[in-house]
């Protein structure tokens, strides 16, 4: 890509601009979104929260987003895509019609797979981090967000270890509000506690994006949504979905299972005086470490 960045492409080239030519076409940008097994930000009850990687070199995004708009804009057109209003038809899909709303979808998942990015996934049930681990953890960490972002973000490191890769990925999340605050602020604590060569390929400080603006977030979005469709409903014939494309890719993912939440918990109680960080800090800041929160 050459000249003036366009529209579609801007934003993604803020994240890269200070790389030189050969690096920046080299590396690694992770795209990051979330998908709650309702379809909701409701936290209630049994559901699954998974988060979808999709992996691909920022050359490879560029060209990405310049299609993915270029799709937005067939008629009928959308502004941006967002799954959670394309299957409740509301907001950018607003009077649609189902089929006109699945035509849709399957044209940005065919831009996808064109890109074929690699999609790595971390996932847990809510009910049984709350089970097991909440009553345990400290306040700070006790969203089951945050156990997934970093089983997913080291994971993929060794994965790119094992590989061969040595330039530093770097990651782009949705917006997350407070709780994507909470976890970024002990990446460089989480850096520390892995081996050296892991932590090389940790990249920089995690970025959190709105989505309407960083395209590759709305497809991950649909990945997202599509991942979670396979673990919940494991005998579903997910030929009929929209989605169903995206299962040419390739994939490999990460459970936080049962056996492995009840280690962390078992782990934890053992920890001296635990019960004092269970408590809500005074004066507590969302995004801020704990001797912040004391300043």
């Amino acid at each position: 890509m050459t000249g003036i960045p366009s529209a579609s492409t801007a934003a993604l080239d803020a994240l890269v601009c200070g790389y030189s030519k050969r690096r920046r076409d080299e590396k690694i940008l992770v795209i990051m979104h979330q998908a709650f097994s309702d379809d909701s930000m409701s936290l209630d009850g049994d559901k699954t929260l998974l988060l979808a990687a999709c992996v691909q070199k920022y050359s490879a995004w560029a060209d990405f987003s310049v299609a993915w708009e270029s799709v937005l804009a067939l008629p009928p057109s959308i502004n941006y895509f967002k799954m959670r209003e394309a299957r409740s038809l509301t907001k950018e899909f607003q009077g649609w019609k189902p089929a006109d709303r699945d035509a849709k979808i399957k044209l940005l998942v065919r831009v996808m797979v064109d890109y074929h990015p690699q999609l790595v996934t971390a996932w847990i049930s809510r009910k049984e981090f709350d089970e097991i681990v909440k009553p345990v953890i400290p306040y700070m960490v006790r969203h089951p967000y945050i156990p997934l972002f970093y089983a997913l973000i080291i994971s993929l490191a060794e994965w790119q270890h094992g590989a061969g890769m040595t330039i530093p990925t770097d990651f782009v999340f949705d917006e997350q509000g407070s709780v994507g605050a909470e976890a970024v602020i002990w990446y460089a604590f989480m850096k520390s506690t892995v081996q050296p060569h892991i932590a090389a390929l940790m990249g920089s400080t995690p970025v959190f994006r709105d989505d309407k603006f960083i395209l590759p977030l709305q497809g991950a979005d649909i990945a997202a949504w599509h991942e979670r469709r396979v673990i919940d409903y494991p005998h579903e014939n997910k030929s009929s979905l929209p989605t169903a494309e995206l299962g040419r890719l390739s994939c490999c993912g990460i459970h936080l299972n049962k056996t492995y939440l009840t280690q962390v918990a078992t782990e934890m109680a053992r920890v001296p005086n635990i019960e004092l960080a269970q408590v809500k800090p005074k004066d507590y800041i969302p995004g801020k470490l704990p001797e912040e929160n004391n300043q």
